[in-house]
């Protein structure tokens, strides 16, 4: 009996060890499966962190300009709701002086209808049959009933005037308060989009200074930038040969080298220098950026990494390239006369502040602009 016990004792105790070895086993499987696990989402977070990465150096330029197009575009929307603002200063202005002519001329419509109120309480006492029976015949009586007819008609066109003059009055003053209260929103709106330029500048500026840090980032940049100008040339040599016209030395804008006024006064950026086919001159935002020679417009718009871009067809295959500016003065198809004005200096696809990038053409090839400025103009610019 006993021997019995123990041997069912001795099964009891080998399958309790077996089954707590099966589930040290199992805790061990499971265990392991949530390590593998987190192993793979951490790979997969570290490689979603790198093509992030390799995404945002390669989209860096296409960040930076579609910042500086948004601002741009903002910049423009501020002009327009500017000018919307001017003309209802304007409006305001020449209503206020129309109220004035208005509440003058009320003042003695009011003046002479008291007059004629007067006058009238004088007459009514003897009543108007009575002015008529004064007169002594009937010449006389026809005269002084015509005088007495047109008293009355003046009296009426006197009341008139009146309810008209008070009639316009009202209408411009709620025309006024339209004004005003148009005005009142127009200014809430410049506010606002200053604000919304000023968060993009920010937002810029930002994005630069953490570029500049991360050299292997702004190398990227540099390299799309190099894109860029390679894409420059590409849009410069197909309008080059959309001219048609043969090149003549000697001629036209071929023959003004040494001779040539700079686009805008200002100094060369020699930390720019390399990066592009022409020369970044620093200058103040909003000064006038004037055509180097007469020519026709070939291109007047947004071009990635330059911003504003203009581009002059001067004939005989020759073109000059401004970019950067805040604003186009010109649009694609003007003609243009030498040193007239055809942009702004601005900042738009700059990487470092108010400047213009300036290119000269031969050909759709570029050439240094620098040796087509006049001595002075080149010593100006250093």
């Amino acid at each position: 009996m006993r021997k019995g016990v123990l041997a069912v004792t001795a099964v009891i105790l080998t399958l309790s060890f077996g089954i707590g070895l099966a589930e040290e086993s199992d805790r061990r499987a499971v265990g392991a499966k949530h390590r593998y696990k987190r192993v793979i989402r951490e790979i997969e977070i570290q490689r979603k962190k790198h093509e992030d990465l390799r995404k945002q150096e390669k989209s860096l330029l296409d960040h930076l300009d579609r910042l500086a197009f948004m601002r741009n575009r903002k910049n423009m929307e501020l002009k327009s709701l500017q000018r919307q603002r001017l003309e209802i200063e304007k409006a305001i202005r020449l209503r206020e002086k129309e109220m004035r002519g208005l509440t003058e001329g009320i003042s003695l419509t009011r003046k002479r209808i008291e007059a004629r109120v007067v006058a009238l309480y004088k007459m009514s006492k003897l009543g108007p049959w009575a002015f008529l029976l004064s007169a002594e015949n009937y010449g006389d009586f026809l005269r002084m009933f015509a005088f007495l007819n047109s008293m009355i008609g003046h009296d009426f066109r006197l009341l008139t005037t009146f309810d008209t003059q008070l009639a316009r009055k009202e209408a411009l003053q709620r025309r006024l308060a339209a004004n005003w209260e148009d005005l009142a929103n127009k200014q809430v709106a410049v506010s606002r989009k200053k604000r919304e330029i000023e968060a993009l500048q920010q937002q810029e500026k930002k994005s630069l200074r953490r570029l500049r840090a991360e050299k292997s980032s702004y190398a990227a940049l540099i390299r799309d930038l190099e894109v860029q100008a390679e894409k420059l040339q590409v849009l410069v040599k197909r309008l080059s040969k959309e001219r048609g016209d043969g090149l003549e030395e000697g001629s036209g804008f071929g023959a003004l080298k040494g001779r040539l006024p700079v686009p805008v006064a200002g100094k060369i950026d020699r930390k720019k220098q390399g990066w592009f086919r022409g020369i970044s001159l620093k200058a103040h935002r909003g000064a006038v950026v004037r055509a180097v020679y007469k020519g026709r417009v070939v291109y007047a718009g947004w071009f990635k990494g330059y911003g504003n871009l203009l581009i002059i067809d001067h004939g005989n295959k020759y073109h000059t390239v401004m970019g950067h500016a805040s604003e186009l003065l010109k649009e694609k198809g003007d003609w243009v006369e030498a040193g007239e004005p055809v942009a702004r200096v601005g900042s738009t696809g700059s990487l470092g502040g108010s400047s213009l990038y300036f290119e000269i053409r031969r050909g759709g090839i570029p050439v240094n602009p620098l040796g087509w400025f006049s001595p002075k103009d080149r010593l100006a610019l250093k």
